[in-house]
């Protein structure tokens, strides 16, 4: 068992048991100074106030277990109750940009799947779908290649959000709803059965996967450490009158020290299980010097595993390093170590994670290098990029595609739009998403190089389109 194993197993492990002790007993009155649980005539909690019950019963929580409850909590998750995509909601995605970004994935999908000599029967799965746009445009991208639309079996989409789950319906979906044993299913517009799962691992492995995951990443928990003179040591989240010398703030933000508790970060000054084990996982960190910091995402080695795995495990006689592939596209360094990126987004607009927990998007940098070594060791598949997005959507076409849609367009206002929506996903200046998104596939070992990471269609020479 390699050490980057032993590390995500020993702080899931803990993630575990400290959501199961801390939060199924803090829902229920942790730390009140009432020990009844309460009724249902009793006014809903806020988020907010049962963390800081939390950390003053039991002490400082994990930055990922911070952003856990902030973003998933059963009853006041961020996910759970909202749909924060588009101009209503806190944060716009490529896929509500513009149709072209789901049709040039679409592509990808099918380029790779005949590089992989036609697998006769695959599954799409889609990782965080948010409002099932992506998904939408690839489905309609895919009707007019017929010889890849006909091997569809079916769909899965993984989301934790009820209300996201209702939304991707109405998207993706004109009959109804059916619930099943292990999640939920309906039928698509195309007549492609669809079905919807919590967890990754709930997704039958029986089938070729063309994966994706589409700012899935970024969402996911991160823990933060510093390397201090007596070694590594977490950066934890407390509830408390910050005090000056132990008090941390985020790039950006202006630290205060009036008389109010709050939450803010603070180091600890003792080790935790996981400064012990995860900083120790990868020569990456163990040869950073003091005062270095770090930020480690064991749920993304988890997922990374599995999407690996999904694929070097399905061999077939044509197929016999793995077949299927995922495509991962979100933000953060194509090679460096993530520090400091905890964000939230609220309406647009970047806000301080720490006030009012539940109601804004929290997000972190994706260490793509930390991916691409789970994956390489522990899941045994090749694996292509990271690339600008902007260099990714050129590969495949976005620059023709814009024309074509521009030519169709009666208005110079329809044209100006196409454009606009063109320079957005692509533009590389400053921070625009041509540049900071990062687009890294999985594919078996063996199998050419995909296309958008240096390859070319692999054609035999069939007429695939309709």
């Amino acid at each position: 068992m390699s050490l980057i194993t032993q590390a995500f197993i020993c702080l899931r492990r803990q993630r575990f048991l400290w959501s199961r002790y801390h939060f199924s007993r803090g829902l229920a009155g942790l730390g009140t100074r009432s020990s009844s649980p309460p009724s249902s005539t009793q006014p809903k909690r806020k988020l907010g106030d049962i963390l800081a019950d939390v950390v003053k019963t039991t002490g400082p929580i994990s930055v990922a277990a911070y952003m856990r409850q902030c973003l998933t909590n059963p009853e006041s998750g961020y996910y759970i109750k909202k749909d924060p995509f588009g101009t209503e909601g806190d944060f716009i995605t490529s896929p509500e940009i513009s149709q072209m970004f789901g049709e040039l994935v679409a592509i990808w999908c099918i380029t790779e799947w005949i590089a992989q000599r036609r697998p006769q029967r695959i599954r799409l799965i889609e990782l965080g779908p948010g409002r099932g746009t992506l998904m939408r445009d690839m489905l309609k991208a895919f009707q007019s290649f017929a010889p890849f639309k006909n091997t569809i079996v079916d769909i899965c989409l993984v989301e934790a959000s009820p209300t996201l789950r209702t939304t991707q319906h109405g998207t993706l979906c004109d009959s109804a709803t059916t619930e099943t044993e292990d999640g939920f299913s309906s039928v698509t517009r195309y007549g492609i059965p669809i079905k919807w799962y919590i967890n990754l691992k709930e997704v039958p492995t029986d089938v070729t996967s063309f994966i994706i995951a589409h700012e899935f990443f970024d969402a996911l928990p991160i823990h933060q450490f510093e390397h201090t003179q007596n070694g590594w040591r977490e950066i934890m989240i407390d509830y408390s009158v910050p005090q000056e010398k132990t008090a941390l703030s985020l790039p950006g933000q202006t630290r205060s020290f009036d008389e109010d508790p709050k939450f803010h970060l603070t180091v600890l000054p003792y080790y935790t299980a996981s400064s012990k084990v995860g900083p120790e996982s990868s020569p990456r960190y163990k040869s950073l010097p003091v005062k270095s910091k770090i930020e480690i995402s064991p749920e993304s080695w988890d997922v990374a595993k599995e999407l690996a795995l999904r694929i070097s495990e399905q061999r077939t006689p044509k197929a016999p390093t793995g077949s299927g592939a995922a495509l991962v596209i979100d933000y953060g360094p194509a090679e460096t170590i993530p520090v400091d990126t905890l964000r939230a987004i609220k309406g647009h607009h970047f806000v301080s994670p720490f006030e009012e927990p539940g109601t804004a998007d929290l997000s972190a940098d994706v260490d793509f290098t930390a991916l691409t070594l789970v994956a390489e060791q522990e899941g045994h598949v090749a694996v292509h990029g990271a690339v600008e997005q902007g260099d990714w959507l050129h590969a495949l076409g976005i620059g023709a595609r814009a024309t074509v849609l521009a030519s169709q367009q009666s208005t110079l206002e329809g044209k100006d739009r196409i454009a606009k929506e063109y320079h957005r996903l692509v533009e590389r200046s400053g921070g625009a998403m041509g540049k900071i998104y990062k687009v890294m596939a999985f594919t078996p070992r063996g199998t050419p190089t995909p296309v958008g990471f240096g390859g070319g269609v692999m054609d035999q020479g069939d007429d695939d389109v309709e």
